[in-house]
């Protein structure tokens, strides 16, 4: 009876330039004196952390510096991003079938709101900002699911990456579900815990109803 769902690449595209991104991180990370040379392959996020604790007393400004540049690449990409077609309406379908909906996310509150701005079909938004430790480390799962009230075991992750799955499965979802709106091959999304990859969550409604989940 609830639905934990990705936003960028799920919920909405995904302009964000990432290339951009590590390259940024990367430039401020050889101003701040870290050897980039050790970086290992990670998520953006995960590289600033780990460049943060190597460089110790320095780290907070490194993290600062580095996450102004991430935020201005994100809110760049949050102008241009779009609602995926037919999400609207399949969350608002959801929604009236008694399915309380919480959105996760990795990117920061401000270029989340920005992507968001015309959607109102959703109970919760957990972005970056609102969490210690951001998907795909379950933490942030289970903060959703205690702002909207459900239990582990009666929720579904929706995602178009592997981080979405993992962090479903790891979270103990009943359901992990792929979408093939992002980037990510069906068997990357398998691989990482899918029970099954549909073509977008505009198919959600019909994908659920046939196997009688929800309410009515």
């Amino acid at each position: 009876d609830a639905l934990v769902l990705d936003v960028d690449g799920t919920v909405a595209t995904c302009p964000i330039d990432f290339g951009a991104m590590r390259a940024a991180v990367k430039r401020v990370a050889e101003k701040w004196g870290f050897d980039t040379g050790k970086l290992r392959a990670a998520g953006v996020l995960e590289q600033v952390a780990m460049i943060a604790a190597e460089l110790k007393e320095k780290g907070a400004g490194f993290r600062q510096e580095a996450e102004r540049v991430i935020v201005a690449i994100e809110a760049q990409a949050a102008e241009a991003a779009q609602l995926v077609s037919g999400a609207p309406e399949a969350l608002e379908d959801l929604r009236e079938r008694g399915f309380a909906i919480a959105l996760i996310t990795r990117n920061c509150r401000a270029a989340a709101e920005v992507v968001l701005r015309h959607l109102r079909a959703y109970d919760v938004l957990l972005t970056r900002d609102d969490v210690p430790r951001p998907k795909p480390d379950p933490d942030h799962v289970h903060r959703s699911l205690v702002a909207i009230g459900r239990t582990s075991n009666r929720t579904a992750m929706v995602g178009d990456h592997p981080y979405d799955m993992r962090a479903g499965r790891a979270a103990g979802l009943c359901l992990c579900i792929g979408v093939r709106t992002g980037h990510s091959p069906d068997v990357s999304l398998l691989d990482a815990g899918a029970d099954v990859v549909v073509d977008s969550i505009a198919d959600l409604p019909s994908w659920l109803r046939e196997r009688g989940k929800g309410h009515r």
